[in-house]
């Protein structure tokens, strides 16, 4: 059962982008001509599909994350009762006679930036899928989109209730390391739930920095306005840090709490648990880790339960793998395996409870 969070976050609209963007997928899979190919097979596994999306559609699924993407429709398409499993379960067929019917995509109207920049991902699938580079980085040119997408809603809102349930032994003076600030928001929200927090910031790219200082100052202000004093906030560039992999420049137990938002799907694999070892050895005895993420759905319906929410988990994760660097959503399961056996637990909730929210939302305690 998930956390009951407080009214004011209750009006989260939770899997709105699922429920916009599965017409644009669908119509996406259509007009590619996936469907079709799907419909050629009396049933198929997923090596076989690619094989033939490779051959008749010119994808290059050799390379990066695409033939993941592949993957990510399949399991959406299964998920919405497009397709069964068939046999002993490792080949897949069309559950109906005939193409599901395409609604039109749903208009912008009230979506927000989130839906903005997913359609902006979307239309770059096809070239993306044929061998072109990912066409956003984290980089100049890119930062009005981030910050449109990074500070849509949702996400706003989670970063706040991870903040606002952060238990910190040392009060208002608790230290926080915000991880990956990109263009400052979970920052900014911090100098305004934790105004006596003193606040590092690193990331492994300077595009934002500019950004951030700017909220930041921002912040300030209206702290000063409402007569409280703000700390300064400590900056750290690629100069300290170059990134996940690599160690971070702060000595064992600097910091009360760590804000980790929207990062973890860019972690390497191969070096996920290594991050968060090198996370919890900054942390001070009974530190607090927060992290917005989304998690992979489960086959069994456990630790993502929601169908809009698994809608959304999928259509996320296939839309952001355009994106350079994105590893995409990782399956809870597995996280939870890995947190646990590195010593953390849940904070400020049931025992044995670390995600909320569909798993999009993690609060743990070093033990």
């Amino acid at each position: 059962m998930d956390v009951v969070l407080p009214a004011k976050y209750r009006a989260l609209r939770l899997g709105w982008p699922g429920r916009l963007l599965l017409p644009d997928i669908l119509a996406f899979a259509v007009r590619e001509g996936i469907v079709d190919r799907i419909l050629a097979f009396p049933s198929f596994g997923l090596e076989r599909l690619c094989d033939a999306l490779v051959r008749e559609l010119g994808y290059d699924l050799a390379r990066g994350n695409r033939r993941r993407m592949i993957r990510l429709l399949v399991d959406l398409l299964a998920e919405c009762g497009w397709l069964e499993r068939a046999g002993n379960g490792a080949s897949w067929a069309f559950r109906l006679a005939e193409v599901p019917p395409v609604a039109s995509p749903a208009a912008d109207e009230g979506a927000g930036g989130e839906i903005r920049f997913f359609r902006r991902c979307l239309s770059s699938v096809p070239e993306y899928l044929r061998g072109h580079e990912p066409p956003i980085g984290f980089d100049a040119d890119n930062i009005g989109a981030w910050e449109e997408f990074l500070g849509c809603d949702e996400f706003q809102a989670c970063r706040a209730a991870l903040l606002d349930m952060m238990p910190c032994s040392n009060g208002s003076s608790m230290r926080l390391l915000d991880l990956c600030y990109g263009p400052g928001l979970g920052i900014e929200i911090a100098m305004e739930r934790r105004p006596g927090a003193r606040i590092s910031a690193i990331d492994f790219t300077e595009a934002f920095a500019a950004t951030a200082r700017r909220r930041v100052e921002r912040a300030c202000a209206r702290n000063l306005e409402a007569g409280i004093p703000s700390s300064p906030v400590d900056w750290f560039g690629p100069s300290d840090w170059r990134g996940f992999g690599t160690p971070l420049p702060f000595a064992s137990g600097s910091f009360d709490a760590v804000l980790f938002s929207c990062g973890d799907p860019y972690i390497p694999p191969e070096s996920r648990e290594g991050v968060y070892l090198e996370l919890r050895r900054i942390l001070a005895p009974g530190g607090t880790l927060g992290i917005l993420t989304r998690g992979y759905p489960d086959p069994e319906n456990r630790h993502v339960s929601l169908f809009w929410l698994r809608v959304t988990a999928l259509i996320h994760d296939f839309a952001e793998s355009v994106c350079a660097g994105w590893q995409g959503f990782a399956e809870v399961e597995g996280s939870l395996r890995m947190f646990t056996g590195m010593g953390f637990s849940g904070a400020g909730m049931p025992p044995g409870k670390m995600n909320f929210l569909g798993s999009s939302l993690w609060l743990m305690r070093k033990g």
